[in-house]
């Protein structure tokens, strides 16, 4: 009877060890389903979130800052007396201040957009990429640290003999480093935009149109 007893003791204390072990390998088996397709969907989400966010962020900042800046206001074009161009200058105190402002400003922006948090639809959370995008919005809180630069740039385009478009461009570089759940990822945005174009008249030196006059 004793005997008896001691063979029901260690059938339970097998039982026990083995529904740990199936306990163990179902919490493995999950935690390595949640980090490779979970989120890894969540983390696709939330980047084009973010990254709609930092582009929205930035046109605004640009839209703010600019002031209806034109071109005269910018570059400087002298002519000698037969009309052509004999200097193309760039003020470099104005752009300097433009580029420092919208830095801040865009910088701002997009931190206060992202404080929002993401909106990541409930099927995403399933890991399955067919239902993932439905279901009702949870948001995501996040953390991030961003990182703004700017930096004007120009465009040379003939236009017919002695007409010459001259297109000028401010390009925001933003890299915004991202924690999410699970996951962390860095999301660089690069946005380009028009600030001010005019056709000049007369014939521009080889060294301004391969050239740069932002430096």
């Amino acid at each position: 009877m004793y005997c008896s007893y001691r063979r029901r003791r260690r059938r339970t204390k097998w039982k026990k060890v083995v529904v740990w072990l199936i306990v163990l390998l179902l919490i493995a088996g999950a935690a390595v389903f949640y980090k490779t397709r979970v989120a890894s969907t969540i983390k696709t989400y939330s980047v084009d979130e973010i990254r709609s966010k930092v582009t929205s962020a930035v046109n605004r900042s640009v839209l703010l800052n600019l002031n209806d800046a034109n071109y005269d206001d910018l570059i400087t074009v002298e002519k000698n007396a037969a009309g052509d161009i004999t200097l193309m200058a760039a003020d470099s105190l104005k752009i300097n201040s433009i580029n420092r402002e919208i830095a801040v400003s865009a910088q701002a922006l997009i931190a206060a957009s992202c404080d929002e948090g993401v909106a990541v639809p409930l099927g995403a959370f399933s890991g399955i990429s067919i239902v993932a995008g439905f279901g009702p919005e949870i948001t995501l809180d996040i953390l991030t640290a961003e990182n703004v630069i700017c930096m004007f740039t120009s465009e040379f385009e003939s236009m017919g003999i002695n007409q010459t478009r001259h297109a000028v461009y401010i390009n925001v570089e933003s890299e915004v480093n991202v924690v999410i759940p699970a996951a962390s990822e860095t999301v660089c945005v690069t946005t380009q935009v028009l600030v001010c174009e005019a056709v000049i008249i007369g014939k521009i030196p080889e060294i301004y149109l391969n050239g740069s006059l932002f430096g």
